[in-house]
């Protein structure tokens, strides 16, 4: 099974930002684990409601 690197990973999350999918993805992820799609722990739905609060107030 072939991984992404980083460098993938990196330039993968670059274009999720500069295409202004980043925020789409996330409010995604959550609605998923809050249907009970997806299972996640608490310090992860933290994190990723984090996140959201950031890419709303720089724009993404």
């Amino acid at each position: 099974m072939n991984h992404l690197s980083v460098d993938d990973k990196l330039l993968l999350a670059d274009l999720a930002l500069s295409q202004k999918y980043a925020k789409e993805l996330v409010q995604s992820e959550l609605m998923e684990i809050e249907l009970g799609l997806r299972e996640a722990k608490n310090d992860r739905v933290k994190k990723l409601n984090d996140l959201l609060v950031i890419l709303h107030k720089t724009g993404y």
